[in-house]
């Protein structure tokens, strides 16, 4: 067995998500989206995942407010299921963005952290996020910049490309398109964009090297029998390792001027709307 397939070991998807992903890339992001929610909302996180922004919009909304998590991945909503949130009550429901069990104006706030990128149909799920607000409401979305904006990390676009494959290009996490197309599925969907923005906040891995073992072990891939597995690759296959050594070398040197003491801390830019119905 290989080292990546040790690190992985046992492990759920959700479990390597909220050990790796969340503290290093995720949690400094998801607090700027749920900002906007105030004591009593009742809110809508679309593509909650493990309940990382379902969490701080309950504590948010408070005892009197009303959150759900909503996802099309088992796996992840169990995980959320398992967790204690103070606050508002969390109800966690399975579904697709592009058709929700919600009414019209159910909700004061649709939150969706790193999820517009992976829906099928944009407009579709973008035409339902502005029928379940309330007139008035607010829709707060964030997406991963492409990796020519990226300060940092735009590189592994292309090392994974080369190294892993030309399939690994673009990224799926980079490949939504940008503000301006934030904004014009939003302008279809009858929502009023009251702001665009290009937020950087700092990832954070305790190395180079724990950065690289979360980006190739950390992913799920869909194999050969249709079945979804851990890792960009095969993880137990040899074949793979001058690969992911090379890939490796990229990092490092594409990542050295961020290496201090206390780590790996490098800047990460993310897409951002607000828009009301």
């Amino acid at each position: 067995m290989t080292r990546l397939a040790n690190f992985v070991g046992n492990r759920s998807m959700s479990e390597l998500y909220d050990t790796y992903w969340v503290p290093a890339a995720l949690d400094v992001f998801a607090r700027g989206l749920a900002e906007s929610v105030a004591p009593g909302n009742r809110v809508l996180d679309l593509a909650c995942g493990t309940g990382l922004v379902a969490g701080y919009a309950a504590a948010r909304a408070g005892v009197e407010g009303e959150v759900v998590g909503y996802d099309p991945t088992p796996g992840l909503l169990d995980a959320a299921r398992a967790k204690s949130f103070p606050g508002a009550a969390i109800t966690w429901i399975e579904g697709s963005g592009e058709s929700m069990p919600f009414r019209d104006g159910e909700f004061d706030i649709v939150l969706c952290h790193q999820g517009m990128q992976y829906v099928t149909n944009r407009e579709s799920t973008m035409a339902e996020v502005r029928r379940v607000l309330k007139t008035g409401g607010l829709f707060h979305v964030g997406v991963w910049a492409s990796a020519p904006r990226q300060p940092a990390f735009g590189f592994v676009e292309d090392a994974l490309a080369k190294h892993i494959g030309p399939e690994q290009k673009p990224v799926h996490a980079f490949s939504f398109g940008g503000l301006s197309e934030l904004r014009r599925i939003a302008e279809a969907a009858g929502l009023t964009v009251q702001r665009l923005e290009t937020v950087e906040r700092p990832w954070r891995f305790r190395s180079v090297q724990e950065f690289v073992d979360v980006q190739i072990a950390c992913a799920g891939r869909t194999n050969e029998d249709g079945q979804l597995a851990m890792g960009l690759v095969d993880l137990e296959d040899e074949n793979w390792l001058p690969a992911i050594e090379a890939f490796t070398a990229d990092a490092h040197a594409a990542l050295a001027p961020y290496v201090g003491e206390h780590g790996l801390a490098a800047p990460f830019a993310s897409d951002e709307m607000s828009a009301r119905a």
